[in-house]
């Protein structure tokens, strides 16, 4: 058995993770691919997440925008929209895979109250 990876030791925590299965993510229960930068994830404590890498051309890396699903009311009309939240923690990196990586487990870790 192995020990418990410290929380802000990413990679560590990376290998971990089978990104088909969802194994070794305690609280995302489906991830949907929904763009070729952009991703959907439901959490077992029914949070939507939208999560999109934008690519930063000055200095040439990805950073992770985060969204949520909330409703709100308009007219009587209950209608479900997009948010931004700020949430989670800044995720930034060089690569678009490691970027949308790194911000699924930022919200892998995140407890909602």
């Amino acid at each position: 058995m192995t020990s418990p990876v410290p929380p802000g030791d990413l990679a560590a925590h990376e290998s971990y993770v089978d990104w088909d299965q969802l194994s070794g993510l305690d609280k995302i229960v489906t991830i949907y691919q929904v763009g070729t930068n952009q991703v959907v994830l439901e959490t077992n404590e029914g949070r939507e997440v939208r999560i999109t890498a934008w690519f930063d051309r000055r200095n040439g890396q990805y950073v992770a925008d985060f969204e949520r699903r909330c409703a709100v009311t308009i007219g009587g009309q209950q209608v479900r929209v997009w948010s931004h939240t700020p949430a989670y923690a800044r995720c930034v990196a060089d690569d678009l895979v490691a970027c949308l990586e790194a911000a699924i487990l930022a919200v892998d870790r995140l407890h909602v109250y």
